[in-house]
């Protein structure tokens, strides 16, 4: 006899990708004057060459890297964690955990022509197998630079609401994204994740 199970609790919003203004012009503006020119590092890729191995891999991705720095009263850390809260109780409902020690998040820097990432999924091995869900926040206005477009599989946003100074953008770690080719201006965001117990 086939036994066939009852039918599954289906979250709709499961695909969900949430978009909202979160910080002022001068408080992104704050966090640029924090970076370190001198800590700039070439962006790598893992699994490439051996699983969990991150290298530089620049016909997948090629651009510039920087841990973020976090001031003493954990900005902007603790203000990008309460709206991802606030935004995964609305639409994905995951069980998440928060910042992982070994996995913070990055100032990425596109300013080459041609600087991208490709289609990707930024759930993985080792320290990327607990990220529940992405994040990324603007720190330029979109119209510094052209090119360097966040593009989703099958969910369609304009650029201009991806764009804007302030915006935070959140989406599972598990949908298929990439950034478009630059071909002229910069571009600066923060990128990060939110990691939890594993899916189930």
């Amino acid at each position: 006899m086939i036994v066939i199970p009852s039918a599954p609790m289906r979250n709709n919003s499961v695909a969900s990708i949430y978009v909202n203004k979160v910080f002022t012009e001068e408080e992104c503006n704050q966090i640029l004057a924090s970076l370190d020119e001198d800590k700039w590092e070439e962006a790598m890729v893992g699994g490439v060459v051996e699983r969990g191995v991150f290298t530089v891999e620049k016909d997948y991705r090629s651009n510039y890297q920087q841990k973020i720095p976090v001031n003493e009263d954990g900005f902007p850390l603790n203000r990008i964690a309460q709206e991802i809260s606030h935004a995964n109780s609305q639409l994905w409902r995951f069980d998440l955990g928060g910042f992982a020690e070994d996995d913070l998040p990055w100032v990425m820097n596109y300013f080459r022509q041609g600087d991208h990432n490709n289609w990707h999924v930024d759930l993985g091995q080792r320290e990327t197998a607990s990220r529940k869900l992405g994040f990324s926040l603007q720190l330029t206005e979109g119209t510094e630079y052209e090119g360097g477009d966040f593009g989703f599989h099958r969910i369609e946003k304009s650029r201009e609401q991806l764009t804007g100074k302030g915006t935070l953008i959140v989406f599972p770690a598990f949908w298929l994204h990439r950034i478009a080719p630059m071909t002229k201006g910069a571009r600066k965001v923060v990128v990060g994740w939110i990691h939890g117990p594993s899916f189930r």
